[in-house]
């Protein structure tokens, strides 16, 4: 008689696969039997049973999507997947398997919820459509709280007084930060309403993670989130420009630099 639990993780682990896949276009066994700590065997295993149920096709090395598993990302591409896929990794690295986080929208913060282990089993909450979308697919033991309020097109993230009153009696342990731009002064959003919504998040947390890739630190945007004193940490694929890393440092602001290995 089979494990009703082995049935369930690896029900868990092709969900994750698939997530990823959506994300990337493909994953070679190495990789995947890497970041879930399994050995290659288990992951063949898994995407021969993906296979079969004709969501993807295994390539040499690995599996990509089928087509008919393809969608339109959330994002357009600009050339920073890569970076923001290794910043959401070593983000993700802090989330204990039972915390109660708090993720932004964009498409780092969006990375971030896609590097979650898939024992990830705490809460999540979010103003993201795409990252509740993500989490739905996923198929978690973990809880997804939805903030609702007005649609932000761009970023495709609820704003305004509903998403901020939804937040008053929510608490998380972190919340992972992806602002538009950010500079030696501060944070910013390309809109007051986002902008507000990020300072609730960041108000209901014990430490903020501030997520991006190199763009952001030569980006602007109008609307003042905060200034750097708040962050508990930075995580990004490239170093800032030194003025911004001045200022992290006289801030006291961990600066973790996530490069090509």
């Amino acid at each position: 008689m089979s494990d009703p639990g082995a049935r369930q993780e690896g029900v868990e682990r092709r969900s994750w696969i698939l997530t990823r896949l959506r994300s990337l276009g493909f994953l070679s066994v190495a990789d995947l039997a890497r970041e879930l700590g399994v050995t290659p065997m288990t992951v063949r295993r898994d995407l021969h049973a993906l296979e079969s149920a004709g969501q993807v096709r295994m390539v040499h090395g690995g599996a990509a999507l089928t087509p008919g598993e393809l969608h339109t990302p959330a994002f357009p591409e600009d050339g920073h997947s890569a970076g923001r896929l290794r910043v959401a990794e070593r983000a993700a690295t802090s989330v204990d398997d039972g915390d109660t986080i708090a993720v932004d929208a964009g498409p780092t913060a969006l990375a971030l919820a896609g590097a979650l282990r898939p024992s990830f089993c705490g809460s999540l909450i979010t103003h993201s459509m795409p990252v509740l979308a993500l989490m739905a697919a996923r198929r978690y033991t973990s809880r997804t709280v939805a903030l609702g309020g007005e649609l932000l097109g761009d970023r495709h993230a609820f704003v305004g007084p509903a998403t901020e009153a939804a937040l008053d009696r929510l608490r998380a342990r972190t919340f992972f930060f992806a602002p538009s731009a950010v500079d030696a002064r501060g944070t910013y959003a390309h809109s007051p309403a986002e902008a507000s919504v990020q300072r609730k998040l960041a108000g209901i947390a014990d430490e903020v993670v501030l997520v991006a890739t190199t763009d952001v630190f030569v980006a602007s945007a109008p609307a003042r989130v905060t200034d750097l004193a708040p962050l508990h940490r930075v995580v990004t694929d490239r170093p800032p420009p030194p003025p911004v890393a001045a200022a992290l440092r006289a801030a006291k602001v961990p600066l973790d630099v996530v490069g090509c290995s």
